[in-house]
Formats: structure tokens, C-alpha cells, sequence
């Protein structure tokens, strides 16, 4: 017979032993033996939350549309709109899919970390990129891996260089050069006499960029002098402080072009700051919801303002309709697939322009009907439209 005390603590040994197995059951169903999470950011990170969201496994058995952008901004508030207004007018969920938008960190080596994650998921249906550089070779090759496993690849806001084009199925944006012109026009029609300028964009590396450039400049024509083109890495501060340089190493300088979103509010903070407004023209891409205040105060002179909530739509449009094997829309979407530009999807441009300005409709009346001329209130009521705070 086993003593009292000796069996009360075989039994405690034998419970301790019992629980501290059942412990290790749980760790190893939480870490799981097929790593799902391997490589997700940790709570905390830099890159964790809105962002990280789409690169987190959902729910068992949901197949993930993914949009990757090239940095942070609040130009993206409106593509997140229509990324949720495709999910619920598609009804993706229903279907066991869903679509988000994942933040890269301004780095191309952002964006290739997080292709190379996205390849390590079984979960992925679709990934639309916008590129951050449209020539680098390895973000290239990510998405040619990506592709060769059979997730349906796409560009939208800026595309691939020609060369790597054969990586991706579609484009859904601007026509970028077709935007610089018309910005180009906008600053020609303000300053006739011509004026020496300047281009601010984060950097010139990405399609966009290179093309909104270049067709300004092909617009403005010869009696316009750039003086320089200064690049701010996605970085606000560098932004502000690139006007600032400028304004003190041109003094016949008086045209300020923004390429990217946030050079609008970063051109204005500096020319408030300098008292300098009645030496500048300004002009800009985009419309954040900071750009659209100040253009209501009177700080900007014309903006060209792209559809990011249809560059969310559609390109999720896109990627559902392929994955279900949907011919019809696709078709629709883009009938002249196969030839030369049938695989792009213009969403269109708007000019909006502050009460009182010189610029007229019929001023762009070239550039057909992907160009539509908006004052500033008939622009906020298209914005209240699609309860959006910015394009």
C-alpha cells in the first residue's frame, strides 16, 4: 500500500506531467507545421497594421485579391474605397474571396520582400502592383515566379517598363504621359509668356513619375526652362525642404509643379512660410484632401486629378472575373486584348480648377472625353458622390 503523502504526490507528478503536455499540444497547434505566418510582421513592427493586413492569411479557405502600392499616402484613401465597394457590389465574400490593399514603405526593397512573402501563400488568387521602380529586374522576377504559380498579376496607378510588361496581365490607371500634358497645357494656358521651372516627385525611377515628367515638359514646350527636377524619396520632409532649396537657388524661379500627391501640400507650406505666393505659379498632381483645402484658399492654381477609387475597382474587378473564369467581363473590361494597348484600362483624368480661373473646358478639349474639366465645388460634389475626402 502506497503511503498517504507518497500517492498524493505521484498523483500531483501525474497532473503536472498531464498539464505540461497539454501545454505543448497547444504551442505546437499555435505555431502550426505549416508556418502559415512565416515572415508576417510582428504587432508593433513598422510595418504592421492597415498595411500588414493584407499580407496576414485570412480566414481557412478564403482566396485573397491583394493590391499592392508603392508607399503610404493618403492618394490611396480613395483606392481602399473602391477596393471595399467592388468587394461588396462583387460579392466576394460570398464567393470566398476578399480584396485589400497592402502598404509598401517607399523602398524597392519593400516591395520585393513583400512579393517574395506573397509567394510563400497558398492563399493568394490575384496581386496588382503599382511598382515603386518600373525597371528594376528583381521586382520583375518576383512577379514572374508569382505568375508562374498561376496568381493573376497586374499593374495599377503606374506599370512596368515595356521590357518586363510580359510579367503582368493588365494595367488599370492613367495614361501618365497623357497627364503631364494636360498638366503641361494647365501651365502654359496660366503663364503664356513662359516661365522657369521646377518638377518635385518622390522619385523618378517609377513609371509614373517618368512619363508625367516627360509629357509636361513635352507640353509646356520651349519657352519654359526647367531649372531642375528634385526628388524627396517619398519623405514629406525632404518634400518641404526640396521647395525651399529651390526657391533659394532660383530666384527667377516662378512655376511650381508637384508630380506626386503630397508635393502639392508640401509646395504650398513652403510658399506660405516664404509670403511668397504672388511670385508663384502652382500646379499640381493629385488631390489630397489637404491639396483640396488649399486650392479653396486660393494656394493652387490648377490640379490634374486621377481616379484611384476606379483603379481599386476595377483591377479587383479584374482579378475576380478571372479567377472565376468570368470571359464576359473580362472581354468588356478590355476588348482589344491582344493588340497593341488592349491590355490597359484608362480610368481617366479630371482638371479641377479654383473659382475665378483663367483656365477655360474648351482649353483641353483636345485630349477627348478621358479628360473632364470640374470647378472646385462641382469636384467636391463628385467627391460627397462616392463619399470620398480625396483622388
Amino acid at each position: 500500500m502506497t503511503p498517504p503523502f507518497e500517492l498524493f504526490s505521484s498523483r500531483l507528478q501525474s497532473r503536472s506531467l498531464a498539464i505540461l503536455a497539454t501545454v505543448a499540444m497547444l504551442l505546437a497547434g499555435c505555431t502550426g507545421s505549416d508556418n502559415k505566418n512565416a515572415g508576417q510582421p510582428k504587432a508593433g513592427s513598422p510595418n504592421a497594421g492597415a498595411g500588414a493586413s493584407a499580407s496576414t492569411p485570412t480566414k481557412a479557405g478564403a482566396k485573397r485579391i491583394i493590391l499592392l502600392n508603392n508607399t503610404d499616402s493618403p492618394f490611396w484613401d480613395a483606392a481602399r474605397a473602391g477596393i471595399k465597394k467592388a468587394q461588396e457590389d462583387l460579392k466576394l465574400t460570398d464567393a470566398g474571396f476578399t480584396a485589400s490593399m497592402d502598404s509598401n514603405d517607399g523602398t524597392e526593397t519593400g516591395q520585393i520582400e513583400k512579393l517574395r512573402q506573397y509567394g510563400t501563400q497558398s492563399d493568394i488568387a490575384a496581386v496588382i502592383i503599382s511598382p515603386i521602380s518600373s525597371t528594376n529586374p528583381a521586382i520583375a522576377d518576383e512577379l514572374k515566379k508569382l505568375k508562374a504559380k498561376g496568381i493573376t498579376i497586374g499593374c495599377f496607378d503606374s506599370d512596368l517598363d515595356k521590357k518586363f510588361q510580359e510579367h503582368r496581365e493588365f494595367y488599370v490607371g492613367t495614361n501618365n504621359i497623357a497627364g503631364g500634358k494636360v498638366l503641361g497645357t494647365a501651365a502654359k494656358m496660366l503663364k503664356p509668356d513662359g516661365a522657369p521651372y521646377v518638377q518635385f516627385v518622390g522619385v523618378d525611377s517609377q513609371q509614373n513619375a517618368i512619363e508625367r515628367m516627360e509629357g509636361f515638359t513635352s507640353a509646356v514646350g520651349d519657352r519654359f526652362a526647367q531649372k531642375d527636377r528634385k526628388l524627396d524619396d517619398a519623405d514629406r520632409n525632404r518634400a518641404r525642404d526640396n521647395v525651399r532649396d529651390v526657391i533659394a537657388k532660383y530666384p527667377d524661379l516662378s512655376l511650381l509643379v508637384g508630380i506626386w500627391s503630397y508635393n502639392a501640400p508640401a509646395i504650398v507650406d513652403v510658399v506660405k512660410e516664404k509670403k511668397a505666393r504672388g511670385k508663384f505659379t502652382i500646379v499640381t498632381f493629385d488631390a489630397e484632401a489637404i491639396a483640396i483645402q488649399q486650392m479653396a484658399e486660393g494656394m493652387i492654381d490648377a490640379m490634374v486629378v486621377q481616379n484611384p477609387f476606379a483603379m481599386g475597382y476595377e483591377s479587383v474587378r479584374y482579378a475576380f472575373a478571372k479567377s472565376k473564369g468570368d470571359q464576359e467581363t473580362l472581354k468588356g473590361m478590355f476588348p482589344n486584348i491582344g493588340q497593341p494597348g488592349g491590355d490597359i484600362l484608362d480610368t481617366g483624368l479630371k482638371v479641377v480648377v479654383p473659382p475665378g480661373s483663367p483656365l477655360k473646358p474648351e482649353m483641353f478639349e483636345s485630349f477627348g472625353k478621358s479628360v473632364e474639366f470640374l470647378d472646385m465645388a462641382a469636384f467636391q460634389d463628385w467627391l460627397k458622390k462616392y463619399d470620398l475626402t480625396s483622388s
